[in-house]
Formats: structure tokens, sequence, C-alpha cells
């Protein structure tokens, strides 16, 4: 820690803010008081055990107050990116506040969208020196935790995703999901109802649009160039905890789905970045379409191309 304040001190610094969103252990006893989706938050633990996250290079997208980043870093990570679009100078300055608490060397990027990853953090992939060639800074892990849903174009954002990645890299997800259907689709929210309308959504709240069985969010990871680990995927009030979604449903009702005929829980899993060495030709000519099928950096994801 490089914090000289006293737990008094931390706490009293921490009341400063409105609110806030993770728990962030910031040490002397002091954890940030965010909200109890302590369970969720355990499964994405459970899951992120896959990746070996020693001397990576990590986004993290999405990122609000750093729990995440922060936490990549405390497992070793080497050079992390935390980026987010949320631009509320109180989100931002709790981040930096952590940093300092934590003597952290994540680096901030607040003013960048899932849509713009590879234009946005051009400075960053392109920087060389002698010894560094551009684009050898594309990332080993990417986290995309918890934003999905909240996106109304989640295939961009999953193609932007691959493109800072690199051939072999993972990406850790976690989102809401349909849990209980076999079938491909998705569900879409649409406007969030007024109290009278009786069409149920997926939660009630204007930030998320879509929820996404299992099997379709493995067919538009396989569509972005990922490899889903079968082995990884975790979902939240599975068989083997079932009182998990309904302790956090009952708890935080207005995030949760009206009844509507689908189980609403959440899922992570890791995925594997592949190239188009791993797809057929015809689908990778298709995916090559940028014009109709944006997001993908093609140029550096191309067949029997240097893999970087």
């Amino acid at each position: 820690m490089n914090t000289q304040l006293t737990s008094e001190e931390l706490k009293n610094e921490v009341s400063k803010y409105s609110s806030w969103y993770h728990k962030i252990n910031l040490g002397e006893g002091v954890i940030t008081p965010g909200y109890d989706f302590d369970e969720l938050w355990d499964m994405i633990r459970e899951t992120r055990k896959y990746i070996d996250y020693k001397g990576k290079n990590v986004l993290d997208i999405g990122s609000w107050d750093g729990m995440w980043a922060f936490e990549a870093e405390k497992l070793g990570a080497e050079n992390i990116i935390a980026t987010d679009c949320h631009w509320n100078i109180e989100t931002y300055e709790k981040f930096l506040f952590v940093r300092r608490v934590l003597g952290s060397r994540v680096i901030p990027y607040f003013n960048i969208s899932p849509y713009n990853l590879w234009d946005r953090l051009d400075v960053y992939l392109q920087e060389n020196t002698q010894t560094q060639k551009p684009y050898r800074r594309l990332f080993d892990v990417v986290q995309n935790l918890g934003l999905l849903y909240h996106v109304r174009d989640p295939l961009l954002t999953l193609s932007q995703s691959r493109s800072v990645l690199q051939t072999g890299g993972y990406l850790l997800i976690e989102t809401a999901a349909v849990v209980d259907e076999n079938a491909s689709f998705m569900v879409f929210n649409g406007v969030p109802p007024e109290k009278s309308d009786p069409v149920g959504r997926i939660y009630n709240d204007r930030t998320t649009w879509w929820a996404p069985t299992i099997p379709n969010l493995k067919e538009m990871l396989k569509a972005t160039l990922f490899e889903p680990i079968e082995e990884t995927i975790h979902i939240l009030g599975n068989e083997r905890n079932e009182s998990l979604a309904k302790k956090i449903k009952d708890k935080f009702k207005r995030y949760f789905p009206i009844d509507k005929g689908f189980h609403i829980s959440r899922v992570c899993l890791v995925a594997r970045a592949i190239n188009a060495d791993n797809i057929s030709d015809e689908y990778f000519n298709e995916l090559s379409r940028t014009y109709r099928n944006p997001g993908l950096v093609v140029e550096h994801l191309q067949k029997n191309k240097e893999k970087i």
C-alpha cells in the first residue's frame, strides 16, 4: 500500500463520494461501500482463475471505479489500461483516489467508447522503442465485464475487443443472459416500460438492451474470431448454488427482470482469440466486408499472415 492515511482518514475520504459501485479493499480494514453483488463478483473471480495474469498486458473495458483493473494488477499484470466512456467527474475522481491509495500504475483512459478501442488507443498500441515494433503492445487479456448487455451493438464491441487482443490472448466476459434456453437468440429489452405496461423486460432500466442465450453468446464470440472455452463457463444461480440469483434478485428488484417466461441470470466465461486460419475462407470473406461488418481490424487478422 502506498498510503499514509489512517483507517479513519480513509473512511472520511471514501464518504466524500456519493456512491460506489464496486467494493474495493483499500487496506487498513477499509472497503469501499459498493453494491452487494459479491456472489456475482465471486463467480467472475472463479472464472478468471483460468487466466495467468503474471506479466500480462491487460485492458479493462468499462472500468467504472476500477475494481477489476486493480485486481488484475494484484494478480501480477505488468501493464493495465482502464477505459470508460461514462464521463462523470466523480467517477473519475474515485478511480484516481483508489489508484493513489493503492499506489497503482493502472493507466486510465476515461474518454474511450467500447466501439472505438482500436482508433482511440492508437497511441498506446502504436508506440514503439528500438526493440519494440508497432502493435506489439496488443493486449494479452481483455476484460469485458458487465458491459455487453448495456451496448446497443454488441457484435461491434466484441469485434473491437478482438482487434486490440493478441491472437491466442484471452477475453474474460460476463453479461446478463437467458440461461434456460438451448436455442440461439437474443432478447431485446426495448424501451423500459411504464408501470402500467404489462410487457416484461430483461432489466427494468434504460441502459439494458439485450440478453443473449448462452448458445447465442458463444456464436457471437465465434463470429468475432473468438473460441469460447467450454470448461470456463459459469452461470449465476446454476444447480451448484441455485439460491444465488434469487438472493440478488430479491435485494435489487429494480435491476432484475419482470416475469416474462425467460430465466435471466448472469454468465461468465473465457474465450481465446483466434485468427482467420481457424475459419473457412467463405466465412472470413464475409467478415472482411467491413462496410457491413465493422469492428474487426482485418489487416491484422488475415490468413497466413504473421500472428501478432
